[in-house]
């Protein structure tokens, strides 16, 4: 069994729609979510081999006193520079990709959240794919009021994914999150319903 992508825009809901799509489904099959971001997050502060690459590519200055990854700097190096966050997509995604495709395997549906799913050709190994999506200017506030960067590095951001509207051109199913969090809900009901019906019902 493979599972359902959910991706989207950075800032549109992502999580929120595949911790709600996780509570309302009722499945004969146990469900797993998966986090990149999370996964992401969990390689760069524990994995040894990884910090060494990062250390390798962009030097100490990416690092504090501590030894911790400054995520503040490489955040600010890679999004002004394509080269430099094509290096450390390199470093990331294969092991990322290597997390959840072993999730995959067996009679679990996974429920994979991942940001950068039809940027790196992701989406052949899903059954179906779910967007999230809002308005940019609601990407740009959301950005710089939750995460409390600057207006320009989030505009940086935004630019380097794939386009939004492309993104909603590809899905199976696109949930719109610029509403009140009842409606996004109701349309995570009406996915899950779907779900439901292909995989069949019944507490996991």
């Amino acid at each position: 069994m493979s599972g359902i992508g959910i991706t989207g825009g950075v800032a549109t809901g992502k999580s929120t729609v595949a911790r709600s799509l996780l509570e309302s489904l009722q499945l004969s099959v146990p469900v797993d979510l998966f986090s990149s971001d999370f996964e992401a997050r969990r390689l760069t502060d524990s994995d040894f081999v990884v910090q060494e690459e990062i250390k390798a590519a962009f030097g100490v200055q990416v690092f504090d006193p501590e030894g911790n990854l400054a995520r503040d700097r490489l955040r600010e190096l890679v999004f002004q520079d394509a080269a430099a966050r094509k290096t450390l997509e390199s470093i990331l995604h294969p092991r990322i990709r290597e997390a959840w495709i072993s999730r995959t395997r067996g009679d679990r549906l996974l429920l994979a959240e991942i940001p950068l799913l039809y940027e790196t050709g992701a989406e052949q190994y899903f059954d179906q794919i779910i967007v999230t999506a809002c308005s940019r200017a609601s990407q740009v506030k959301r950005i710089v009021v939750e995460r409390r960067l600057l207006k320009e590095l989030a505009e940086q951001i935004i630019a380097a994914q794939m386009d939004l509207e492309e993104k909603i051109r590809r899905a199976d199913w696109v949930v719109w999150t610029d509403c009140s969090p009842q409606i996004t809900g109701q349309q995570v009901n009406l996915i899950s319903q779907e779900v439901i019906e292909r995989y069949g019902g019944a507490r996991r």
